[in-house]
Parts: structure tokens; C-alpha cells; sequence
């Protein structure tokens, strides 16, 4: 075998004697059955009043559960108690569950008992989500998703980083960058975000005929939508009613002993953001109030104080990057706090090739700038540029992936959010997914919210 089979392997079995190592120390050793819950069924009644959100002005109540297509595009309101929601989730999307196919969804399944997988998810994973599981498996029944393979992409974002090599490609994604423009940088003065979520190599077909916004509305907390895809129980991004948008970028510890053995899973600390911040403030004491299981990177957003954030996470340690005074704020895939260069693991070029798009594109002296112009429209071309930041080349539609630019670095979904007017904007098709049209929805009418703002026009094309 040559050097770099050698040194490669080595790699996998050092990582496999670090996860060997945590089973051992937090003793999960175990093939039981799926837990006993306290959570009541679905179709009980004898459940206490919830306490629902509600807004400043005006009152809300949650719109019954149920589904409706945009094209490819599922969006699945749910609300009640977390089993409640599971089982609506997977019953209303127990068709696209049960097409991850057979060997997939047993994979998972296995590595849920057989590898006590799901026992360590629910150790670390936050309350209600186990009964959100049991609920979604329920609702799902005949996929031949179990309990078990649930709680294994519960903590996905852990698995994904420590196996993967064992864990099925086709439920996870790499790459992804986002970026957001306030003040003097739009044309309004309002925020803007852009988020592209990536995957190296080629399409992913799960996420590409998959894509799903879940209008989650919870008895307890703020309601919300997570965009995603089915069968999660956390988002890739997820946005508020108080208009708090939360989103992440894959990065890797440089050493896997800066994570905790204790900590948290990024994506679910997403969600708790996405349920209970209802400011800048909130959403930050959160993020900082809990240790993390793996690395990445985190950016949150507040249009009322107008503050937003990139949190650089390592194990108990977070970088934490603002919003500038020129309005401005990006994020691709590797640590850019200085206190935090290098202790990331970032491969390649493509994350600081189009970080240096972002400058040329959105700093007010960048060689390509749309500062001061920035609107939804602005924010989709942004998204779609598929220019070497180096060479001014631009890469032909038929690459999916360039690995350099913004627009061609093999997106699975693209997303405009207008936090201020609770509107956001989907790119979903078939690839190259930033040239399809973006579909408006608007997270306050999909709630119902009185004062709720129109999508002004249903596409940006």
C-alpha cells in the first residue's frame, strides 16, 4: 500500500479508536429496546392547556397540521408537544422517509441499536427530542425507520464528522456559506441574508427531490420553520417569528480532543435557538451556555437590534465574529476569528476562495462590489455567481461543481431571508439549483399572524 493509502487508514482508525474511547467512557454498551416515554399519544386528551407564543400585537393560534407542495418543495405544518409534531411529521411525509430505500434506512437502524449509537444521541440530545422521534417513527410506520435509526440522524451532524465513512452519504452535506447585508450595504437599510448549502462532488437526490420547510409550532416556545429535509429533527437553517435566522457551515476540529465528550450536537443547538431566542442577546446565551460535540460554525442573526454573529465553535470554546459598521457579515467553511485561524481542519482552497468572493462582492472596495445595492434580487446573484475569484473565469452551468465559486460549488438548496418582513425565498429543482427561480413564502401568513407581510411576488427569477 502506498504512503497516502497508509497515512489515510491510520487517519480512520485513529478516529475510530477516539469514538471506541468515548463509548467506553460514557458506558454505552447496550442493545435495549426503544425506551419507555411519558409522552402521551397523539390522539389523548387529557393534556394540560398549552401556553402558547404570542406576538406583541394582536393574538395567534397555531394552524392545524397539514401539507401543501410547491412543486418540489414540501411545506408541513406542525404543532403540539414534540411527539405530537413527530408523528404528524412522519406521517405526512412517510412516502418521501420510506424513499431513502431499504439499505439506508437499515443502516441506520443498525447503527442505532447495534452500535448503541441511539443511546449516546439520547444522552446528548435535548429534551423532547427522543419522543419527537418515537412520534415521527410512529406517524412513519411502514417506511422501516425505527426509533433507533431516528436518534442516529438526531445527532447526524456528531455522526457525520466521526463516521464518515460509515454513515450513508446520502442523508448528509459539506461546504455551504452564507452571508448578510444591513444598513448602508441595501438598498432599504433593511437585512438581507444569502445561504447556499453545498455538497462536494456531485447531487445529493435525496436533498435535490426533497427539499422541506417545516412550519413547527411547538405549545412551548416561539413557532418556527426549519428548512430541511425529511425524517430531521433539527434544520439546516431555521428562521423565528420574532424574525431570529439561525444557520451553520460544515468545518472540522484540527484535534478531535478540543471537542467535548459532554457536549452538544450544533444542529440541535440550532433548534433551541430557532425555539426559545427571541433576541440577538438570547440566542448568544444559548449558543455560549453549552459545550459542543464537534466543530462548526454558526451564524445568527436579529434584524430589531440589528446584531448578528458568526460563532466559531470548538468543544467548550467559541470565536464569535459581528456584524460590521459597514453592514456586513459572511461565513464559508474554516475559522476566521484570529484568535481561531488554524484550528480548524480546512481542506483545499474552495472555503477561501469564496470567502475572497464575498469581499470583492459585498465590501465597499471590493473589485466586483454591490454594496449599497443590496436587495432580495441583489442577494440571488450574489448566490449565483460562479466566478474564480482569482482567475475571473467563469465556470460553464454544466460543472456542478467548481470547488471555487459561490454559485458552483455543487449547491442542494439556495435562500434568500427577509427577517424584517418574516419572507424568505427557496432556489429547488433539478441542478444547477442557484439558476432555478426562488419561490416566496411568507413565514407569517404560513402562521397566520395578524399584520402578517405578502409575498410581494411569488418568484425571483
Amino acid at each position: 500500500m502506498s504512503m497516502p493509502g497508509i497515512n489515510h487508514l491510520l487517519g480512520r482508525l485513529r478516529r475510530l479508536r477516539f469514538l471506541v474511547i468515548v463509548f467506553l467512557v460514557i458506558g454505552l454498551v447496550s442493545t435495549s429496546n426503544v425506551p419507555v416515554f411519558s409522552q402521551v399519544g397523539a390522539d389523548e386528551t387529557d393534556v394540560p392547556e398549552p401556553s402558547l407564543w404570542q406576538p406583541k400585537v394582536g393574538t395567534w393560534q397555531p394552524v392545524a397540521s397539514h401539507r401543501e407542495d410547491y412543486g418540489k418543495i414540501k411545506v408541513v405544518w406542525l404543532q403540539g408537544t414534540s411527539y405530537e409534531m413527530g408523528y404528524q411529521h412522519g406521517s405526512l411525509l412517510k412516502d418521501e422517509i420510506a424513499s431513502l430505500g431499504e439499505e439506508v434506512i437499515s443502516s441506520l437502524n443498525f447503527l442505532g441499536r447495534g452500535l448503541a449509537l441511539s443511546r449516546l444521541a439520547r444522552k446528548r440530545s435535548f429534551p423532547g427530542i427522543a419522543e419527537e422521534c418515537q412520534g415521527l417513527v410512529e406517524g412513519a410506520e411502514g417506511s422501516g425507520l425505527n426509533y433507533h435509526g431516528c436518534m442516529v440522524l438526531a445527532l447526524g451532524d456528531v455522526y457525520q464528522d466521526y463516521f464518515t465513512y460509515l454513515i450513508p452519504n446520502v442523508l448528509f452535506n459539506v461546504g455551504c456559506a452564507h452571508f448578510i447585508t444591513s444598513g448602508s450595504a441595501t438598498v432599504d437599510g433593511k437585512m438581507y441574508h444569502g445561504w447556499t448549502l453545498d455538497n462536494g462532488g456531485e447531487p445529493i437526490p435525496y436533498w435535490i427531490e426533497n427539499p422541506t420547510i417545516l412550519i413547527r409550532q411547538p405549545n412551548e416556545g416561539i413557532p418556527h420553520a426549519f428548512i430541511t429535509i425529511p425524517g430531521m429533527v433539527w434544520p439546516n437553517a431555521g428562521f423565528n417569528a420574532e424574525g431570529i435566522i439561525v444557520s451553520n457551515n460544515t468545518s472540522r476540529p484540527a484535534d478531535y480532543e478540543e471537542v467535548s465528550l459532554q457536549g452538544r450536537s450544533t444542529v440541535q443547538l440550532m433548534s433551541q435557538v430557532a425555539q426559545y431566542a427571541s433576541t440577538y442577546d438570547e440566542a448568544k446565551a444559548i449558543m455560549s451556555s453549552h459545550e459542543r460535540m464537534r466543530s462548526n460554525l454558526v451564524i445568527i442573526s436579529d434584524y430589531k437590534s440589528n446584531q448578528a454573529g458568526v460563532f466559531e465553535l470548538l468543544g467548550d470554546e467559541m470565536g464569535l465574529r459581528e456584524l460590521s459598521d459597514d453592514g456586513l457579515l459572511y461565513m464559508t467553511n474554516h475559522f476566521a476569528d484570529p484568535e481561531y485561524v488554524d484550528r480548524d481542519r480546512t481542506s483545499g482552497n474552495s472555503s477561501f476562495d469564496r470567502f475572497k468572493s464575498f469581499q470583492q462582492l459585498l465590501e465597499p472596495g471590493g473589485s466586483r462590489s454591490l454594496y449599497g445595492q443590496m436587495t432580495p434580487e441583489r442577494v440571488v446573484q450574489v448566490l449565483r455567481d460562479r466566478t474564480n475569484p482569482n482567475t475571473g473565469a467563469v465556470s460553464d452551468l454544466s460543472v456542478y461543481d467548481d470547488n471555487t465559486s459561490i454559485g458552483g460549488n455543487g449547491s442542494l438548496r439556495q435562500v434568500v431571508f427577509d427577517p424584517e418582513g418574516l419572507r424568505f425565498w427557496v432556489a429547488a429543482g433539478e441542478v444547477p439549483i442557484p439558476e432555478n427561480p426562488f419561490t416566496c413564502f411568507s413565514l407569517g401568513e404560513m402562521l397566520g399572524l395578524p399584520n402578517a407581510q405578502a409575498c410581494t411576488a411569488p418568484v425571483i427569477n
